[in-house]
């Protein structure tokens, strides 16, 4: 059997030291984007089975508490990577020195995750002030969740670097099969528990973690030293920022819904947050082959390609997401269940915001490949004001309707940051946003790549 794209060849060692990077890298084409775009589908579809199956087994409210108890631990983990994973990606990307890099990331990963943790788990009695009890101790049980979360995005954070997208798509897609085989258990054997969901959760996150370790193995033992440049430490300053900044603007809807409303209305929304990102693997995908290929690019490089697959994305969530709110009467109540009928609304609104938010991860993704942290930081502090601001207004008035209509605002200001920030990055006047704005040609292209084509009409 063929070794993995990226592995080491005829018994050699990336730590041997090459000077010329191509000879072990991939070459980063179109197959690199439709595997990354594939994983992302068969993922989107496990999520959607996810959803239902947590939605179904839980109910409204059991839903609202399963997501009450896994956000702070989750919050905590994105702040507390630092940032490591973005600067071992970049490194990666830069350097033949795999094994290394490897150990560097188990280490930085155990020691991030072990303040983290610590820091959770004592701050969670205040963060759940006035929540049920039960709430409290599920959510502190759920805090290793911290330590699995940093060992396997570091390592993924390796594959992306390298370009070894086959066991990065691997490894990412492993997740879903397990939890959602652990939910049809649940389902078979009739358990409606929060807490055997969390268990779940928490034990599909250890399998993916102990599957990739054993993928690393070679490059543990021996243990010959670790991979820590200044640069590295440099970007994990800058990306460590934004990672501060990142999980609190995922997650402020949630927070002030579940404080101002409650787990009921909370439950409502996920789900309709969850309806409404359908069509979520068209940007997630080329995003991340877009970090790979800003990293490995010249400084400013690379403009025209950026705004080439912005356009598709965009063009594809144009019709993928107009269709979604056409059916998402019949489809939410439908799969779902009846009780979610009210999220029918809500959900239909959060299309046009998770459009705007997958828009604005694409540009991220490119930006931070091209060492552009503090952009990153700009944008995410400008709509997670606007999204906690007006939030809290119009959510004590209107309800999930008013957190919608927050979110759309709060995902449509980071996306215009995030616009021009890539134009003044590559060094493009203002007036080149048409760049941006869809035309024929991406239409064209579009139906060509699905097998239509412009002459199939005639």
């Amino acid at each position: 059997m063929s070794p993995p794209f990226g592995a080491e060849q005829n018994g050699g060692s990336r730590d041997a030291g090459r000077s010329d990077l191509a000879s072990w890298r991939p070459c980063i084409d179109s197959r690199a984007y439709l595997g990354a775009f594939g994983t992302d589908v068969v993922i989107q579809c496990f999520g959607v089975v996810q959803g239902i199956l947590i939605a179904r087994l839980l109910g409204p409210v059991g839903r609202g508490e399963y997501a009450a108890v896994v956000l702070w631990p989750s919050v905590f983990a994105a702040i507390g990577i630092l940032g490591t994973n973005i600067a071992l990606a970049r490194a990666a990307a830069k350097t033949d020195q795999g094994s290394a890099i490897t150990r560097t990331a188990i280490s930085f990963a155990l020691i991030t995750s072990a303040v983290t943790g610590v820091l959770c788990y004592f701050c969670l009695p205040y963060l759940l002030l006035g929540m049920e009890r039960h709430l409290l101790s599920l959510s502190k049980v759920f805090v290793p969740f911290v330590a699995l979360n940093h060992l396997a995005l570091n390592l993924l954070a390796i594959d992306q670097g390298t370009g070894n997208f086959r066991r990065f798509n691997l490894t990412r897609l492993a997740l879903y099969p397990v939890y959602v085989a652990f939910l049809v258990v649940m389902l078979v054997r009739d358990i409606r528990q929060v807490k055997w969901a969390v268990i779940g959760l928490l034990s599909a996150n250890l399998a993916v973690v102990l599957v990739r370790l054993l993928w690393a193995a070679r490059d543990l033992i021996p243990w010959r030293g670790l991979h820590c440049s200044a640069e590295m430490v440099r970007d994990s300053i800058r990306f460590g920022l934004v990672g501060a900044i990142l999980p609190l603007y995922l997650q402020a809807d949630k927070a002030v819904l579940l404080w101002l409303l409650g787990t009921k209305d909370l439950g409502l929304y996920m789900v309709a947050l969850s309806a409404s990102a359908a069509m979520g693997s068209v940007t997630s995908a080329a995003g991340i082959v877009s970090f790979t290929v800003a990293t490995q690019a010249g400084q400013g490089q690379g403009f025209e390609t950026l705004a080439r697959t912005f356009r598709i994305s965009a063009l594809l969530w144009l019709v993928g997401g107009g269709i979604l709110a056409i059916a998402m009467p019949l489809l939410l109540p439908l799969v779902y269940g009846e009780e979610f009928a009210p999220a029918v609304n809500p959900a239909r609104l959060l299309i046009i915001g998770s459009a705007f938010a997958g828009l604005a991860d694409l540009l991220d993704q490119t930006l931070r490949g091209q060492g552009r942290a503090v952009i990153s930081l700009e944008g995410r502090v400008a709509g997670l004001a606007v999204v906690v601001a007006l939030g809290y207004i119009l959510s004590r008035e209107w309800g999930i309707i008013g957190m919608c209509l927050a979110f759309v605002a709060g995902r449509l200001v980071c996306l215009s940051v995030f616009v021009y920030c890539a134009i003044r990055h590559y060094g493009r006047s203002i007036g080149v946003i048409r760049a941006f704005v869809i035309n024929w040609s991406d239409v064209g292209e579009v139906l060509s790549h699905i097998g239509i084509g412009w002459g199939a009409s005639e």
